[in-house]
Formats: C-alpha cells, structure tokens, sequence
C-alpha cells in the first residue's frame, strides 16, 4: 500500500470505493450529549446522485487548492483524504475536513489514522488549530474520531450545520 498526494483525474476513482457497511446504531445530538439509538441500516453502495454531488465537491475543492491524500493498493485507490485550505471559526483557526473514506476491506486496519494524521499534521503546519469535522452519525464512523480524540465541537458552525444538520459535528485539538 501507498499514501500519496492525489492528482485531480484519480478523484472519481471515489466512485470505486466499495462503501459496504452494516449500520446498527445511530448516534444522535440531544441536549448537549450524544444519544446512541439502535438503528438498522444495510449500505451495499452508494447513492448515485449523493456520490456525484460528493465528486464534484471534491473537484472544486482540489480547484481551489484542497489537500487530498489517496491510499492505493496495486494501482487502485482504497482510501482518501480531502482538507479545506480556507479557515473558520470565531478565531480563524480551524481547517474542515471535508471527506474520509477507507474502503470496506481496508477499515479498522489504521488506514483511516494514517489519512487523519497525515491531514492533521499538514493542518498543523498551515497555522490551524483544531479541525472541524462533520461526522456520519454512525456509531462506528464517530467512535473511530472519538478514538482520535475528536470532542464534540465547542462552536458548530452555521454553515456546515446547515449543510449536514443530521451529522455530528466534532473538532480535534491540533
């Protein structure tokens, strides 16, 4: 396997991506805490007109100077990381990641901290000091930032709320 930078024709290789996945509990805001309720959801694919919408994100972001690290095994893309370049919050210090996917073979292997460090330490150097992260509200997909040391965000913002108001939205100290 190798983690590199993305070139901008390798980012509908994210089509590719095998995004499988057994959903059985659904973590939940509620009154400033996180309520986890059991959920049944069986993921076999993408959703074609959510997968186009996320593509064409992802080619406006790299556009306007987007970091993206790709993990490839034999030639084909297994994981992927994108980070905004434009800062946010109260302070102006915080960078967004924008998109994190491990495909379903490649999860709970270190493949997705590998992508979170990377982006982590690239935000680090930039001057950031806490990234923002709206997470999938799976219990899985919020566990693993948890495990990373993501909080829950001290300051939500109103854009990306508006955008993701289901998600849980996070931040990790950098």
């Amino acid at each position: 396997m190798r983690i590199r930078d993305i070139k901008r024709e390798e980012i509908k290789e994210v089509r590719e991506l095998d995004r499988s996945e057994i959903v059985e509990q659904i973590n939940y805001y509620r009154n400033g805490n996180l309520v986890l309720e059991d959920e049944y959801y069986n993921i076999t694919k993408w959703n074609l007109e959510e997968l186009e919408h996320i593509i064409r994100d992802l080619y406006e972001l790299y556009d306007r100077g987007g970091i993206f690290y790709g993990a490839f095994k034999n030639h084909n893309l297994i994981g992927i990381v994108a980070l905004e370049t434009k800062y946010i919050g109260s302070n102006n210090d915080q960078l967004q990641l924008v998109f994190l996917h491990v495909a379903h073979d490649y999860r709970d292997k270190g493949l997705g901290s590998n992508l979170m460090n990377l982006v982590t330490k690239r935000a680090r150097n930039m001057g950031a000091k806490k990234l923002y992260i709206s997470a999938t509200p799976s219990k899985h997909t919020v566990d693993f930032y948890m495990g990373l040391g993501c909080k829950l965000a001290s300051e939500i913002n109103p854009e990306l709320f508006k955008l993701e108001p289901e998600d849980i939205h996070l931040e990790l100290l950098i």
